[in-house]
């Protein structure tokens, strides 16, 4: 049952008792239905708020979304290099100069990786983009 069904238009001009018990019992019966959808979707978004339905939903599409998939890659190859590059050029003790040159090495990296590394969209990429990796660090 749906509110058109319990509703027979405007209420109209009520005339007798009966007209006004009838048109009571109308509105009683929109009111029951609305709450009852109203209660529904209540639930509805409850269930959607979830945490785990939230963390289920993201992950859905994580999966689905192919260039989602490949920025992370991308991300993900870009702080690992840097982390490593950094922790091969300071070692374990350095100095205060030496740090600050290692994170900005790392930085730069990471940034270089992350924006340039990985697989090129499409093929048809002319030979110029297609440089060596020392071609790609000395045009930075």
């Amino acid at each position: 049952m749906n509110i058109e069904d319990t509703e027979d238009g405007m209420l109209g001009v009520v005339q007798n008792t009966a007209d006004l018990k009838a048109a009571i019992k109308r509105l009683e019966r929109k009111r029951t239905v609305i709450e009852d959808e109203l209660q529904e979707k209540f639930s509805e978004m409850l269930e959607t708020l979830k945490p785990a339905n939230i963390l289920k939903t993201t992950l859905h599409e994580v999966q689905e979304s192919v260039p989602l998939k490949h920025n992370l890659l991308k991300i993900a190859l870009g702080l690992g290099a840097g982390y490593f590059s950094r922790k091969l050029i300071v070692g374990k003790s350095a100095g205060i100069v030496k740090k600050a040159l290692g994170t900005a090495l790392q930085f730069g990296i990471t940034h270089f990786v992350a924006s340039k590394g990985g697989a090129s969209e499409d093929d048809t990429t002319p030979k110029e983009n297609k440089k060596s990796i020392l071609g790609r660090i000395l045009s930075i």
